[in-house]
């Protein structure tokens, strides 16, 4: 990356591989909120245990005692499931429920950071044109981030 043209984007693209993403909350957040599962998480609560177990192992997720030692402003959106195409269930985290407020997280980031934009095969094929031998090529795998 020392030889990377522009250093701010390649820190920039390290930082995120290594501590993900800022999404871009701007919002006012209030006193601690935790929300209620939705009901789908009932339908198979084995299934969101184990999905959750796998993300906690993966770390860093920072895990807290009880609730007095929250961090100030800490929200807790509920978790749900929903069907796949190949019939078992997916993991959401519902960052869009609305509280009686009416303020999800989701409410509180721009509309400007709402979409994301991937590269192409073509841009990969430039940059290994343009850097040559040598270079490196980074793919995340998003499967489970929407």
């Amino acid at each position: 990356m020392a030889e990377y043209s522009e250093p701010n984007l390649a820190n920039a693209i390290c930082g995120i591989i290594r501590f993900g993403a800022r999404i871009g909350y701007e919002e006012y957040r209030g006193p601690i909120r935790i929300f209620p599962n939705l009901s789908s998480a009932e339908e198979a609560p084995e299934s969101l245990t184990t999905d959750s177990e796998a993300e906690l192992s993966k770390k860093p997720i920072a895990c807290y005692a009880n609730i007095s030692h929250l961090p100030e402003h800490f929200t807790a959106s509920p978790l749900g499931l929903v069907d796949k195409s190949d019939g078992s269930k997916r993991r959401i985290h519902h960052l869009s429920y609305a509280a009686s407020d009416g303020d999800s997280i989701n409410d509180g980031i721009p509309e400007q950071y709402g979409t994301i934009t991937y590269s192409s095969i073509e841009d990969a094929i430039s940059g290994i044109q343009k850097f040559r031998a040598g270079c490196q090529l980074v793919k995340r795998d998003f499967e489970s981030a929407f």
